[in-house]
């Protein structure tokens, strides 16, 4: 097999699509940003679902190849489908998707220009919901720096999908756990709160009964 892949590094040419970027990792293919600052990056791309509300990870799979992104959402929302039970009536997805607008029962958004017989209420609607989708490009963000999806360690493919499955689990751990410590913490001040009400009104109550006079007995 090493044979094979040195042969073909040594008989790739410049245009060839299927090039070898890594002899020890032979699936790594290029992909291009399109930023100034990092045109191109070497690796494997992935696919994040994210719930609007609540920011939960419903969706997350790692492609073998460098499929177009529109491609990519049949098989997201699948995955999205066995977790949650249910598929999504709307997935809001930004340009890099053109070309799809309804898979099944969702329907496909993409931002754009608003129709002209569009109502104030449904411009702003749509404003809304495609800020919030906006959202997502920070916790990639994070899922890179915060949980080790920049560089991944594990060895082919199976380590590539471990890894984004182990990145996006901890993610929703920590929200969970984020969101129960804002709940017990919230019960805990109270408790704290009334405590202190409690001891300061029976100090108040003990120091009226000490500070009392003595009634008088008459015999």
């Amino acid at each position: 097999e090493k044979i094979k892949i040195f042969n073909k590094i040594l008989n790739q040419k410049r245009g060839k699509k299927e090039k070898i970027y890594s002899i020890h990792e032979p699936k790594v293919y290029c992909v291009s940003k399109g930023k100034e600052h990092k045109k191109y990056e070497f690796g494997s791309k992935v696919s994040i679902v994210l719930t609007k509300q609540s920011g939960i990870i419903v969706g997350a799979y790692s492609l073998e190849k460098n499929d177009y992104d529109g491609h990519t959402l049949p098989r997201a929302l699948e995955q999205c489908e066995e977790l949650r039970g249910k598929l999504p009536k709307v997935a809001i997805v930004d340009r890099g998707y053109k070309g799809r607008k309804k898979i099944g029962e969702t329907e496909i958004l993409l931002p754009g220009a608003p129709r002209k017989n569009s109502s104030e209420y449904e411009k702003r609607k749509a404003r809304a919901r495609f800020r919030r989708r906006a959202a997502i490009e920070p916790i990639i963000g994070h899922l890179k720096t915060d949980y080790r999806m920049e560089r991944n360690f594990l060895k082919g493919i199976t380590g590539d999908s471990i890894n984004l499955m182990l990145a996006a689990a901890a993610f929703n751990f920590k929200k969970l756990m984020r969101k129960l410590k804002n709940f017990f913490g919230f019960f805990y001040m109270n408790s704290q709160i009334n405590i202190f009400q409690f001891s300061r009104n029976l100090s108040h109550w003990e120091g009226s009964i000490l500070l009392s006079p003595m009634p008088k007995t008459t015999f």
